[in-house]
């Protein structure tokens, strides 16, 4: 009995003491102690706010089957007040959506149901989805948005940019992502100069620093093999022979080479090329650098690819400048004497080796040239890199870190890889695309929002749908011989580097289109001039401006405006005095570089169109900055009566 009461009595302390440390421990919960701390805070505040009640709190997103208890903690979420706070006190950042809308972890990972911090973040074994760190965050947005412009989502949208224009999907499959148009190899042995390709194969931006293809790291045996291996191949797209150099060309007295090469520097000028190319470190980056070209293509191909592009690469984007067979020469003749890096020197011997056609082909098939580049119909290697359609679900034990001493999460994986294609393992065959740290973080960005996670489908958007605008006839053919589209956007197809021409009948005075077409100019005095000079004739200027007529003008956009002295001066008063104009608008060399110049506007717009535009510029072009000023149909009537007047 003695030992028995012993046990009782240890057995009822033992209880006690766990029946006081329960309600101890739930005392001190970490969540508990966050809310005290609020309720101080607050008290602290000149505002009134109401005290937070002690206990877990929750919200249940039921559409999207999440239950976050974050804001157990995060209690200040909505409240001006606590700007300033610390965390987790601190109001919510201002974005796009309404947070209890969507709840937290939707926007942030990691654990929604726990109330710890160290549990509620993810960084906990077997949790896959930690919290994004702040870079991060925006990967978030591609669950729902779909489309390429994401709203108020710089990075992600930045980051796929980025993974088109760098045709991942040439080895990556990413469902949705079309292939970029890459020029064709074929013809390449006709086309450059071998030496140069060795050095373009081992260090691509050596040359031109702002072109797509990657550095494959290839050992200078590697490159000379490629090398000889594509060389070989001289024949062009659909059988396309080069035309014999004109007699011009190759056999001028000096002083006849002399004015030929005079003639080319000035339509060279005139054709624009340096808005697209880059020449000796000046002009655009969407197109080669023209700066040595001369030491890197035979002079007939670069004759016969002037003469016509698209004969000897179907899809590129370069028009086709209409140019006599003087001016051609001209052109040629003066990229030759310009374009050079000196003397080209005595090429280094070199015993090609003897097995190089089959070596070629075995690293061709193995970097999987073919995946961008389209020689002799072959085919892009099968399953030559990892799926990315959804990457950004996958789980750690799936990625070989290898002996990496990085941080051992997704996010810090892909910026790494894009960084360093090779340092997991040297067997890896990722070329080095030399991102910097913003584009390398852009793309994982982009590719983190590549999730497997099921959205329903009214919380998702997606892009429009693709144009399926192909105009037709003698306007259609010189569209595609032009390259308009490079440039502009016709009903919805084409890119957006110039003007969209869907409405630019309804906009532009016949006379003026036809004018332009001869001698087009910059109408921004601050803007460089980019539309070329195309060297149409009468006839085919005559097409473009007669189909414009007919297709480009919309029936609402006309509107009978009668242009009296009254309304003119009115229109004046309203232009200098009320609205200031001139603030961003020149007239005469005088006011502000923001906008257009207004010079000439009444000889190049029309009545209906600048009505239009002055009573809801944004209707028009979205992201305009002009103002919309809610103008009577009077106001906008008189201030279009006064600019008529710029003759």
């Amino acid at each position: 009995m003695g030992k028995l009461r012993i046990y009782f009595a240890a057995s009822s302390i033992v209880f006690l003491v766990v029946l006081a440390i329960s309600p101890l421990k739930d005392f001190f919960r970490e969540w508990k102690w966050y809310q005290y701390k609020f309720n101080d805070l607050i008290k602290e505040l000149p505002q009134r706010i109401k005290p937070a009640e002690i206990g877990i709190k929750q919200l249940w997103v039921r559409k999207l089957d999440r239950i976050d208890r974050c804001v157990t903690c995060h209690l200040g979420l909505k409240e001006k007040a606590l700007q300033e706070a610390e965390q987790p006190f601190r109001i919510h950042p201002h974005i796009y959506h309404d947070f209890e809308e969507f709840g937290c972890t939707m926007c942030h990972e990691g654990q929604g149901l726990s109330t710890t911090f160290k549990e509620s973040i993810g960084k906990v074994k077997y949790w896959d989805r930690p919290i994004f760190p702040r870079e991060y965050m925006e990967a978030s947005c591609a669950k729902c948005h779909k489309e390429n412009q994401v709203p108020q989502a710089p990075i992600l949208t930045s980051g796929r940019k980025l993974i088109e224009e760098t045709n991942c999907v040439g080895c990556h499959k990413i469902d949705g992502l079309p292939k970029q148009w890459v020029p064709s190899l074929d013809g390449i042995g006709a086309k450059v100069n071998r030496m140069w390709l060795v050095n373009w194969l081992k260090n691509p931006k050596e040359y031109f620093l702002k072109t797509k293809m990657p550095n494959f790291l290839l050992l200078d045996d590697e490159a000379n093999i490629l090398a000889d291996f594509l060389m070989t191949f001289k024949t062009f797209p659909k059988g396309a022979m080069l035309d014999p150099l004109p007699t011009l060309l190759m056999n001028s007295p000096d002083a006849q080479r002399e004015r030929l090469i005079e003639l080319g520097s000035i339509r060279f000028r005139e054709a624009r090329c340096i808005s697209c190319h880059l020449i000796n470190g000046k002009g655009g980056y969407v197109a080669t650098d023209l700066g040595k070209v001369a030491n890197k293509v035979d002079v007939k191909w670069l004759y016969n690819y002037i003469k016509n592009p698209k004969r000897l690469q179907p899809g590129v984007e370069m028009p086709r400048y209409h140019f006599n067979e003087t001016e051609l020469a001209g052109v040629v003749a003066y990229m030759q004497s310009e374009f050079t890096e000196g003397e080209e020197g005595t090429t280094p011997p070199h015993t090609p080796d003897p097995a190089y056609y089959e070596k070629g082909l075995a690293l061709f098939k193995k970097y999987n040239c073919s995946g961008c580049h389209e020689l002799g119909g072959m085919k892009k290697a099968e399953e030559m890199a990892p799926e990315l359609t959804f990457i950004g679900s996958k789980k750690l034990y799936e990625i070989d870190f290898g002996k990496s001493n990085i941080e051992q999460s997704l996010p810090s994986y892909l910026f790494t890889k894009l960084k360093a294609p090779r340092v997991f393992s040297s067997s890896m065959k990722m070329p080095n695309y030399e991102f910097s740290d913003e584009e390398a973080q852009s793309i994982a960005v982009a590719l983190l929002g590549n999730i497997s996670d099921a959205v329903p489908e009214e919380f998702k958007i997606y892009p429009k749908p693709s144009s399926t605008f192909k105009p037709q006839g003698d306007f259609g053919k010189l569209v595609d011989d032009l390259a308009c589209f490079g440039c502009h956007t016709m009903f919805g197809q084409g890119r957006s580097v110039a003007t969209d021409l869907t409405l630019e009948a309804s906009q532009a005075q016949r006379k003026w289109i036809e004018k332009y077409f001869k001698v087009p100019y910059s109408l921004r005095p601050i803007l460089t001039e980019r539309m070329p000079n195309l060297f149409l004739s009468e006839r085919e200027s005559k097409v473009l401006v007669d189909y414009m007529e007919q297709v480009f003008l919309a029936d609402s956009l006309e509107r009978d405006i009668k242009i009296d002295e009254t309304k003119i001066a009115k229109g004046k008063i309203l232009y200098f005095e009320k609205y200031g104009c001139q603030a961003c608008h020149q007239i005469k060399l005088k006011g502000g570089y923001v906008g257009p110049a207004l010079d000439n506007l009444g000889s190049r717009l029309k009545a209906g169109w600048i009505f239009h535009w002055l009573k809801n510029p944004q209707a028009f072009k979205p992201e305009s900055i002009e103002p919309n000023n809610n103008l009577s149909d009077e106001e906008a009537e008189a201030l279009t009566a006064y600019l008529m007047t710029l003759e």
